[in-house]
Protein backbone atom coordinates (compact mmCIF):
# COMPACT_ATOMS: atom_id res chain seq x y z
CA UNK A 1 0.00 0.00 0.00
CA UNK A 2 1.75 3.48 -1.35
CA UNK A 3 0.39 6.56 0.27
CA UNK A 4 2.31 9.55 -1.38
CA UNK A 5 2.56 12.52 0.40
CA UNK A 6 4.46 14.46 -2.86
CA UNK A 7 3.55 13.60 -6.45
CA UNK A 8 6.88 14.72 -7.79
CA UNK A 9 9.65 12.35 -8.67
CA UNK A 10 7.21 9.27 -8.64
CA UNK A 11 6.24 7.57 -11.48
CA UNK A 12 4.51 4.38 -12.64
CA UNK A 13 2.20 2.80 -14.98
CA UNK A 14 -0.66 2.69 -13.36
CA UNK A 15 -1.01 5.91 -12.89
CA UNK A 16 -1.42 8.51 -10.21
CA UNK A 17 -4.49 9.46 -8.06
CA UNK A 18 -5.36 12.34 -5.64
CA UNK A 19 -8.61 11.81 -3.33
CA UNK A 20 -9.41 15.35 -1.73
CA UNK A 21 -11.94 15.97 1.00
CA UNK A 22 -13.66 18.55 2.23
CA UNK A 23 -15.45 17.70 5.43
CA UNK A 24 -17.55 19.29 7.78
CA UNK A 25 -18.35 16.43 10.25
CA UNK A 26 -16.48 13.49 9.35
CA UNK A 27 -18.14 12.23 6.84
CA UNK A 28 -16.97 13.22 3.58
CA UNK A 29 -13.24 12.38 4.96
CA UNK A 30 -14.05 8.68 6.04
CA UNK A 31 -15.05 7.55 3.13
CA UNK A 32 -12.30 9.49 1.03
CA UNK A 33 -9.94 7.57 3.26
CA UNK A 34 -12.20 4.09 2.18
CA UNK A 35 -11.91 4.85 -1.38
CA UNK A 36 -8.29 5.48 -1.24
CA UNK A 37 -7.61 2.21 0.40
CA UNK A 38 -9.67 0.59 -2.31
CA UNK A 39 -7.84 1.83 -5.17
CA UNK A 40 -4.09 1.22 -3.67
CA UNK A 41 -4.61 -2.70 -4.97
CA UNK A 42 -2.82 -1.19 -8.23
CA UNK A 43 0.25 -2.14 -7.54
CA UNK A 44 2.04 0.65 -9.89
CA UNK A 45 -0.23 3.16 -8.47
CA UNK A 46 0.10 6.27 -6.75
CA UNK A 47 -2.50 7.27 -4.38
CA UNK A 48 -2.63 11.06 -2.25
CA UNK A 49 -5.20 11.18 0.16
CA UNK A 50 -5.35 15.85 1.13
CA UNK A 51 -7.65 17.87 2.41
CA UNK A 52 -9.14 20.03 -0.48
CA UNK A 53 -8.61 23.29 1.58
CA UNK A 54 -4.78 22.58 1.21
CA UNK A 55 -4.33 22.07 -2.36
CA UNK A 56 -3.81 24.62 -4.76
CA UNK A 57 -4.65 24.75 -8.50
CA UNK A 58 -0.93 23.96 -9.12
CA UNK A 59 -0.97 20.55 -7.34
CA UNK A 60 -4.74 19.92 -9.15
CA UNK A 61 -3.01 20.01 -12.26
CA UNK A 62 -0.09 17.77 -11.69
CA UNK A 63 -2.91 14.95 -10.04
CA UNK A 64 -3.28 12.75 -13.30
CA UNK A 65 -7.14 12.12 -11.66
CA UNK A 66 -8.81 13.67 -9.65
CA UNK A 67 -11.13 12.68 -6.91
CA UNK A 68 -13.30 14.76 -4.61
CA UNK A 69 -15.34 13.65 -1.74
CA UNK A 70 -16.99 16.82 -0.29
CA UNK A 71 -20.21 17.83 1.82
CA UNK A 72 -21.79 20.81 1.62
CA UNK A 73 -22.37 23.31 4.59
CA UNK A 74 -25.39 26.04 5.24
CA UNK A 75 -26.96 27.06 1.90
CA UNK A 76 -24.77 25.02 -0.74
CA UNK A 77 -21.39 26.34 0.80
CA UNK A 78 -17.98 24.68 1.70
CA UNK A 79 -17.35 23.15 4.58
CA UNK A 80 -15.26 25.47 6.61
CA UNK A 81 -12.16 23.82 5.45
CA UNK A 82 -12.70 24.76 2.18
CA UNK A 83 -13.58 28.19 2.48
CA UNK A 84 -10.27 29.59 1.80
CA UNK A 85 -10.03 27.15 -1.33
CA UNK A 86 -13.56 28.99 -2.56
CA UNK A 87 -12.46 32.40 -2.47
CA UNK A 88 -8.70 31.82 -3.75
CA UNK A 89 -8.55 28.62 -5.64
CA UNK A 90 -11.81 28.77 -7.40
CA UNK A 91 -12.11 32.30 -8.03
CA UNK A 92 -9.58 31.80 -10.99
CA UNK A 93 -10.33 29.23 -13.73
CA UNK A 94 -7.20 27.66 -14.56
CA UNK A 95 -6.28 25.28 -17.59
CA UNK A 96 -6.63 21.57 -16.26
CA UNK A 97 -7.22 19.98 -20.17
CA UNK A 98 -4.92 16.94 -18.57
CA UNK A 99 -6.97 16.53 -15.58
CA UNK A 100 -9.72 13.56 -15.65
CA UNK A 101 -11.86 14.11 -11.87
CA UNK A 102 -15.05 12.85 -10.35
CA UNK A 103 -16.98 14.17 -7.33
CA UNK A 104 -18.67 12.39 -4.61
CA UNK A 105 -21.03 14.98 -2.71
CA UNK A 106 -22.60 14.35 0.49
CA UNK A 107 -25.89 16.05 1.38
CA UNK A 108 -29.37 15.82 2.87
CA UNK A 109 -32.23 16.02 0.62
CA UNK A 110 -34.41 18.26 3.49
CA UNK A 111 -32.57 21.18 1.94
CA UNK A 112 -33.79 20.58 -1.42
CA UNK A 113 -32.73 23.84 -3.00
CA UNK A 114 -29.34 23.56 -2.28
CA UNK A 115 -28.76 19.42 -1.80
CA UNK A 116 -24.93 18.94 -2.45
CA UNK A 117 -24.48 22.56 -3.06
CA UNK A 118 -20.84 22.69 -3.15
CA UNK A 119 -20.17 19.42 -4.53
CA UNK A 120 -22.14 20.55 -7.77
CA UNK A 121 -20.37 23.39 -7.96
CA UNK A 122 -16.98 22.40 -7.89
CA UNK A 123 -17.77 19.58 -10.40
CA UNK A 124 -18.89 23.21 -12.48
CA UNK A 125 -15.42 24.70 -12.06
CA UNK A 126 -13.88 21.56 -12.95
CA UNK A 127 -15.89 21.11 -15.89
CA UNK A 128 -15.49 24.88 -16.73
CA UNK A 129 -11.37 24.56 -16.44
CA UNK A 130 -11.74 21.93 -19.28
CA UNK A 131 -10.70 19.24 -17.07
CA UNK A 132 -12.47 15.64 -18.40
CA UNK A 133 -15.32 14.83 -16.18
CA UNK A 134 -14.49 10.70 -15.40
CA UNK A 135 -18.90 10.47 -14.84
CA UNK A 136 -21.40 12.63 -13.47
CA UNK A 137 -21.34 13.74 -10.23
CA UNK A 138 -22.70 11.09 -7.09
CA UNK A 139 -24.65 13.12 -4.35
CA UNK A 140 -25.37 10.90 -1.53
CA UNK A 141 -28.24 11.71 0.52
CA UNK A 142 -27.29 10.97 4.26
CA UNK A 143 -25.61 8.40 5.74
CA UNK A 144 -28.11 5.05 4.44
CA UNK A 145 -28.08 6.21 0.94
CA UNK A 146 -27.17 2.67 -0.71
CA UNK A 147 -28.18 3.79 -4.15
CA UNK A 148 -25.47 6.46 -4.13
CA UNK A 149 -22.34 4.89 -2.44
CA UNK A 150 -23.34 1.56 -5.03
CA UNK A 151 -22.83 4.01 -8.22
CA UNK A 152 -19.84 5.18 -6.27
CA UNK A 153 -18.19 1.99 -5.41
CA UNK A 154 -19.23 0.79 -8.94
CA UNK A 155 -16.95 3.85 -10.43
CA UNK A 156 -13.78 2.71 -8.34
CA UNK A 157 -14.07 -0.39 -9.44
CA UNK A 158 -13.99 0.55 -12.94
CA UNK A 159 -10.62 2.69 -12.46
CA UNK A 160 -9.33 -0.19 -10.46
CA UNK A 161 -10.14 -0.50 -6.88
CA UNK A 162 -12.02 -3.30 -5.10
CA UNK A 163 -14.97 -2.37 -2.88
CA UNK A 164 -18.48 -1.84 -2.23
CA UNK A 165 -20.90 0.30 -0.92
CA UNK A 166 -21.15 -1.76 2.42
CA UNK A 167 -17.94 -1.41 2.73
CA UNK A 168 -17.38 2.66 2.04
CA UNK A 169 -20.63 2.69 4.57
CA UNK A 170 -20.60 3.39 8.55
CA UNK A 171 -22.47 0.85 9.76
CA UNK A 172 -25.47 -0.12 11.52
CA UNK A 173 -27.00 1.37 14.82
CA UNK A 174 -26.57 -0.07 17.78
CA UNK A 175 -28.87 -0.35 20.62
CA UNK A 176 -29.31 1.56 23.71
CA UNK A 177 -31.45 2.36 26.71
CA UNK A 178 -32.65 6.00 27.81
CA UNK A 179 -32.00 5.98 31.53
CA UNK A 180 -32.80 9.50 32.26
CA UNK A 181 -35.04 12.38 31.19
CA UNK A 182 -35.24 15.50 32.70
CA UNK A 183 -36.84 19.21 31.42
CA UNK A 184 -33.79 21.65 31.71
CA UNK A 185 -35.78 24.90 31.27
CA UNK A 186 -39.39 24.77 32.63
CA UNK A 187 -41.22 27.77 32.02
CA UNK A 188 -38.50 29.12 29.40
CA UNK A 189 -40.08 31.51 26.67
CA UNK A 190 -38.46 29.21 24.01
CA UNK A 191 -38.69 25.52 23.29
CA UNK A 192 -38.31 22.35 25.98
CA UNK A 193 -34.93 21.61 26.17
CA UNK A 194 -34.16 18.08 27.82
CA UNK A 195 -31.42 16.25 29.11
CA UNK A 196 -31.12 12.55 28.53
CA UNK A 197 -29.31 10.13 29.21
CA UNK A 198 -28.69 6.82 27.50
CA UNK A 199 -26.53 3.79 28.21
CA UNK A 200 -25.18 1.10 25.94
CA UNK A 201 -26.18 -2.91 26.02
CA UNK A 202 -22.83 -3.51 24.51
CA UNK A 203 -20.13 -1.57 26.76
CA UNK A 204 -17.58 -1.43 24.00
CA UNK A 205 -19.57 1.24 22.22
CA UNK A 206 -18.51 3.56 25.22
CA UNK A 207 -16.14 4.57 22.80
CA UNK A 208 -16.05 8.54 21.51
CA UNK A 209 -14.09 11.81 22.01
CA UNK A 210 -15.54 15.14 22.69
CA UNK A 211 -16.99 16.14 19.60
CA UNK A 212 -18.19 13.45 18.16
CA UNK A 213 -21.63 13.05 16.94
CA UNK A 214 -24.71 10.69 18.26
CA UNK A 215 -26.68 9.49 15.40
CA UNK A 216 -30.27 8.79 16.06
CA UNK A 217 -33.21 6.31 14.01
CA UNK A 218 -36.46 7.89 14.81
CA UNK A 219 -39.43 5.84 14.97
CA UNK A 220 -43.03 5.03 15.25
CA UNK A 221 -44.06 3.95 18.37
CA UNK A 222 -44.51 0.33 19.36
CA UNK A 223 -48.02 0.39 19.02
CA UNK A 224 -48.51 1.62 15.86
CA UNK A 225 -46.21 -0.60 14.61
CA UNK A 226 -47.79 -3.63 15.94
CA UNK A 227 -51.20 -2.20 15.43
CA UNK A 228 -49.78 -1.81 11.04
CA UNK A 229 -48.55 -5.54 11.35
CA UNK A 230 -51.69 -7.03 12.59
CA UNK A 231 -53.64 -4.85 9.89
CA UNK A 232 -52.14 -6.21 6.93
CA UNK A 233 -51.32 -9.80 8.45
CA UNK A 234 -47.61 -9.22 7.59
CA UNK A 235 -44.78 -11.37 9.93
CA UNK A 236 -42.54 -8.67 11.75
CA UNK A 237 -40.09 -11.51 12.02
CA UNK A 238 -38.90 -11.99 8.59
CA UNK A 239 -35.62 -10.46 7.24
CA UNK A 240 -35.00 -8.30 4.39
CA UNK A 241 -31.84 -6.11 2.37
CA UNK A 242 -32.85 -2.66 4.25
CA UNK A 243 -30.46 0.54 4.23
CA UNK A 244 -27.12 -1.84 3.46
CA UNK A 245 -28.11 -4.19 6.40
CA UNK A 246 -29.99 -7.21 7.04
CA UNK A 247 -33.48 -6.05 9.42
CA UNK A 248 -36.25 -7.56 10.76
CA UNK A 249 -39.59 -6.01 9.40
CA UNK A 250 -40.43 -4.69 12.35
CA UNK A 251 -37.83 -2.71 12.91
CA UNK A 252 -37.90 -1.52 8.97
CA UNK A 253 -41.65 -0.54 9.59
CA UNK A 254 -40.69 0.93 12.65
CA UNK A 255 -38.44 3.58 11.26
CA UNK A 256 -40.26 4.53 7.85
CA UNK A 257 -42.97 6.24 7.49
CA UNK A 258 -46.33 3.95 7.87
CA UNK A 259 -47.64 3.75 4.52
CA UNK A 260 -51.48 3.78 3.91
CA UNK A 261 -53.77 1.22 3.21
CA UNK A 262 -54.13 1.63 -0.52
CA UNK A 263 -50.53 1.94 -0.88
CA UNK A 264 -49.94 -2.13 1.00
CA UNK A 265 -52.98 -3.98 -0.46
CA UNK A 266 -52.81 -6.16 -2.91
CA UNK A 267 -49.02 -5.70 -3.46
CA UNK A 268 -45.75 -7.37 -3.45
CA UNK A 269 -44.11 -7.49 0.12
CA UNK A 270 -40.44 -6.53 -1.14
CA UNK A 271 -41.68 -4.15 -3.47
CA UNK A 272 -43.29 -2.69 -0.45
CA UNK A 273 -39.87 -3.05 1.38
CA UNK A 274 -38.51 -1.47 -1.02
CA UNK A 275 -40.39 1.94 -1.56
CA UNK A 276 -41.00 2.31 1.89
CA UNK A 277 -40.00 5.78 3.25
CA UNK A 278 -36.85 5.76 5.72
CA UNK A 279 -37.17 8.34 8.58
CA UNK A 280 -33.70 10.05 7.89
CA UNK A 281 -31.24 9.94 11.50
CA UNK A 282 -31.16 13.12 13.38
CA UNK A 283 -27.56 14.08 14.86
CA UNK A 284 -26.84 15.54 18.25
CA UNK A 285 -23.78 16.66 19.99
CA UNK A 286 -22.66 14.13 22.73
CA UNK A 287 -22.73 16.34 26.04
CA UNK A 288 -20.57 13.76 28.04
CA UNK A 289 -17.49 11.79 27.84
CA UNK A 290 -17.49 7.67 27.82
CA UNK A 291 -15.84 6.88 31.44
CA UNK A 292 -19.00 8.64 33.08
CA UNK A 293 -20.66 5.75 31.73
CA UNK A 294 -23.32 7.01 29.26
CA UNK A 295 -24.02 9.03 27.10
CA UNK A 296 -25.82 12.51 27.69
CA UNK A 297 -27.61 14.99 25.25
CA UNK A 298 -29.17 17.99 25.22
CA UNK A 299 -32.13 18.10 22.43
CA UNK A 300 -34.44 20.67 22.30
CA UNK A 301 -37.99 19.64 21.51
CA UNK A 302 -39.26 21.07 17.85
CA UNK A 303 -42.76 21.90 17.71
CA UNK A 304 -44.27 22.75 14.21
CA UNK A 305 -47.00 24.95 13.50
CA UNK A 306 -50.15 22.93 13.63
CA UNK A 307 -48.57 21.77 17.23
CA UNK A 308 -47.11 18.20 16.06
CA UNK A 309 -43.78 17.32 17.27
CA UNK A 310 -40.39 17.13 15.19
CA UNK A 311 -40.09 13.05 14.51
CA UNK A 312 -36.82 12.95 15.99
CA UNK A 313 -36.85 15.44 19.22
CA UNK A 314 -40.46 14.31 19.84
CA UNK A 315 -39.79 10.78 19.87
CA UNK A 316 -36.71 11.59 21.93
CA UNK A 317 -38.61 13.49 24.76
CA UNK A 318 -42.11 12.33 24.80
CA UNK A 319 -42.48 9.07 22.71
CA UNK A 320 -39.92 6.57 23.85
CA UNK A 321 -40.27 5.09 27.61
CA UNK A 322 -37.67 5.26 30.14
CA UNK A 323 -36.09 1.95 29.67
CA UNK A 324 -37.17 2.12 25.84
CA UNK A 325 -34.67 1.16 23.10
CA UNK A 326 -32.48 3.82 21.22
CA UNK A 327 -31.02 2.81 17.77
CA UNK A 328 -27.80 5.02 17.87
CA UNK A 329 -24.53 5.40 15.68
CA UNK A 330 -21.53 6.79 16.83
CA UNK A 331 -19.71 9.25 13.88
CA UNK A 332 -16.78 10.51 14.57
CA UNK A 333 -16.15 14.35 14.07
CA UNK A 334 -12.71 15.01 14.09
CA UNK A 335 -13.21 18.38 12.85
CA UNK A 336 -14.23 19.23 16.47
CA UNK A 337 -12.20 17.16 18.74
CA UNK A 338 -9.72 18.98 20.87
CA UNK A 339 -7.02 21.20 19.05
CA UNK A 340 -4.37 20.89 21.65
CA UNK A 341 -4.35 20.97 25.28
CA UNK A 342 -3.43 25.53 25.12
CA UNK A 343 -5.53 27.71 25.84
CA UNK A 344 -9.22 27.77 24.35
CA UNK A 345 -11.92 29.87 23.92
CA UNK A 346 -15.58 28.05 23.77
CA UNK A 347 -18.37 29.95 22.15
CA UNK A 348 -22.13 29.01 21.46
CA UNK A 349 -25.66 29.42 22.23
CA UNK A 350 -28.61 27.01 23.21
CA UNK A 351 -28.20 23.68 22.89
CA UNK A 352 -24.89 24.42 21.36
CA UNK A 353 -23.63 24.20 25.27
CA UNK A 354 -23.87 20.22 24.78
CA UNK A 355 -20.61 19.76 22.09
CA UNK A 356 -18.54 22.45 24.65
CA UNK A 357 -19.79 20.59 27.87
CA UNK A 358 -18.10 17.45 26.82
CA UNK A 359 -14.84 19.92 25.77
CA UNK A 360 -14.83 21.20 29.07
CA UNK A 361 -15.26 17.53 30.88
CA UNK A 362 -12.24 16.64 29.07
CA UNK A 363 -10.27 20.10 29.89
CA UNK A 364 -11.33 19.50 33.28
CA UNK A 365 -10.13 15.42 33.08
CA UNK A 366 -6.64 16.73 32.00
CA UNK A 367 -6.59 19.52 34.50
CA UNK A 368 -5.87 22.06 31.61
CA UNK A 369 -7.37 25.30 32.95
CA UNK A 370 -7.47 27.70 30.88
CA UNK A 371 -10.70 28.05 29.50
CA UNK A 372 -12.90 30.98 28.12
CA UNK A 373 -16.53 30.11 27.36
CA UNK A 374 -19.07 32.92 25.87
CA UNK A 375 -22.20 31.35 26.10
CA UNK A 376 -25.97 32.81 25.03
CA UNK A 377 -29.56 31.50 25.80
CA UNK A 378 -33.08 33.51 25.60
CA UNK A 379 -33.28 34.17 29.83
CA UNK A 380 -31.11 33.33 33.36
CA UNK A 381 -34.00 32.22 35.29
CA UNK A 382 -34.98 29.21 32.75
CA UNK A 383 -31.81 29.11 30.39
CA UNK A 384 -29.02 28.01 32.24
CA UNK A 385 -28.30 25.00 30.94
CA UNK A 386 -25.56 22.57 33.22
CA UNK A 387 -25.11 25.85 35.88
CA UNK A 388 -24.16 23.85 38.53
CA UNK A 389 -21.42 21.91 36.01
CA UNK A 390 -20.64 25.85 35.47
CA UNK A 391 -19.80 26.37 38.94
CA UNK A 392 -17.63 23.50 39.27
CA UNK A 393 -15.44 24.64 36.36
CA UNK A 394 -15.38 27.57 38.10
CA UNK A 395 -14.13 26.29 41.45
CA UNK A 396 -11.83 24.11 40.06
CA UNK A 397 -10.37 26.24 37.48
CA UNK A 398 -11.42 24.45 34.21
CA UNK A 399 -12.87 27.97 33.78
CA UNK A 400 -10.62 30.53 33.64
CA UNK A 401 -12.94 33.25 32.60
CA UNK A 402 -17.42 32.62 32.24
CA UNK A 403 -19.23 35.09 29.72
CA UNK A 404 -22.99 34.57 29.57
CA UNK A 405 -25.42 36.58 27.74
CA UNK A 406 -29.46 36.32 27.82
CA UNK A 407 -30.90 38.06 24.98
CA UNK A 408 -34.55 38.28 26.70
CA UNK A 409 -33.36 40.22 29.50
CA UNK A 410 -31.88 42.55 27.35
CA UNK A 411 -32.90 45.89 26.46
CA UNK A 412 -32.16 45.85 23.43
CA UNK A 413 -31.96 41.81 22.24
CA UNK A 414 -28.09 40.93 23.45
CA UNK A 415 -26.90 37.75 21.92
CA UNK A 416 -23.16 35.43 21.95
CA UNK A 417 -22.27 37.14 18.74
CA UNK A 418 -22.90 40.57 20.02
CA UNK A 419 -20.88 39.41 22.99
CA UNK A 420 -17.55 38.42 21.30
CA UNK A 421 -17.60 41.57 19.35
CA UNK A 422 -17.64 43.54 22.80
CA UNK A 423 -14.44 41.28 24.02
CA UNK A 424 -13.04 41.65 20.60
CA UNK A 425 -9.51 43.17 21.90
CA UNK A 426 -9.25 40.55 24.82
CA UNK A 427 -10.39 37.88 22.34
CA UNK A 428 -7.50 39.19 20.24
CA UNK A 429 -4.68 38.57 22.57
CA UNK A 430 -5.84 35.05 23.83
CA UNK A 431 -5.43 34.46 20.09
CA UNK A 432 -2.11 36.25 18.74
CA UNK A 433 -0.37 35.76 22.30
CA UNK A 434 -1.51 32.96 23.70
CA UNK A 435 -2.27 30.97 20.59
CA UNK A 436 -5.22 30.01 22.39
CA UNK A 437 -8.02 27.37 19.93
CA UNK A 438 -11.45 28.43 19.07
CA UNK A 439 -14.43 26.24 19.55
CA UNK A 440 -17.83 26.98 18.42
CA UNK A 441 -20.96 25.17 18.78
CA UNK A 442 -24.82 25.53 18.46
CA UNK A 443 -26.90 26.82 15.53
CA UNK A 444 -26.05 28.53 12.29
CA UNK A 445 -27.44 31.81 12.52
CA UNK A 446 -25.52 32.22 15.82
CA UNK A 447 -22.56 30.43 14.02
CA UNK A 448 -22.84 33.22 11.31
CA UNK A 449 -22.77 36.22 13.60
CA UNK A 450 -19.92 34.79 15.80
CA UNK A 451 -17.89 34.06 12.95
CA UNK A 452 -18.32 37.77 11.15
CA UNK A 453 -17.29 39.46 15.34
CA UNK A 454 -13.98 37.01 15.01
CA UNK A 455 -13.33 37.92 11.06
CA UNK A 456 -13.35 41.64 12.06
CA UNK A 457 -11.10 40.95 15.11
CA UNK A 458 -8.41 38.41 13.70
CA UNK A 459 -9.17 39.32 10.03
CA UNK A 460 -10.53 36.67 7.45
CA UNK A 461 -6.59 35.35 6.60
CA UNK A 462 -5.61 34.39 10.27
CA UNK A 463 -8.70 32.58 10.38
CA UNK A 464 -8.47 30.42 7.60
CA UNK A 465 -4.94 29.73 8.76
CA UNK A 466 -6.37 28.76 12.11
CA UNK A 467 -8.90 26.53 10.55
CA UNK A 468 -6.47 24.70 8.53
CA UNK A 469 -4.48 24.39 11.46
CA UNK A 470 -7.09 22.88 13.57
CA UNK A 471 -7.21 25.71 15.94
CA UNK A 472 -10.70 27.25 14.78
CA UNK A 473 -13.10 24.30 14.76
CA UNK A 474 -16.72 24.36 14.31
CA UNK A 475 -20.06 21.71 15.03
CA UNK A 476 -22.95 23.60 13.29
CA UNK A 477 -26.52 23.03 12.70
Amino acid sequence: MVFASLFRNRSGSGGKILVAFASQTGAAERIAWLSANALVAGKDRVVRVAPLGALSVTEIAEAGTLLVVTSTYGAGEAPDSARAFVRKQMAQTPALKTLSYAVLALGDMKYDATFCGFGRGLDRWLAAAKARRLFDVVCVNGDDDVAAMTKWSEQLNRLGAQTSAEALMPGPPRDWLLDERRLLNPGSPGGEAWHLGLVPKDTAQLNWTAGDIAEIWPRNSEESVTAFLARHELDGGLSFRWRGQWSFLRDIIAHSRLPQPHEVEGIALQWLVDRLESFATREFSIASLPDQGRMELLVRKAVKDDGSLGLGSGWLTQGCTIGGVVKLRLRPNPNFHPPNDGPQLLIGAGTGIAGLRAHLFYRQQKKLGDAWLLFGERTRAADLFYGDDLKAWQADGTLARTDLVFSRDAVPKKYVQHLVAEQGAEIGRWVRERSASILVCGGLAMAAGVQDALVAILGEESLDRMTQDGLYRRDIY
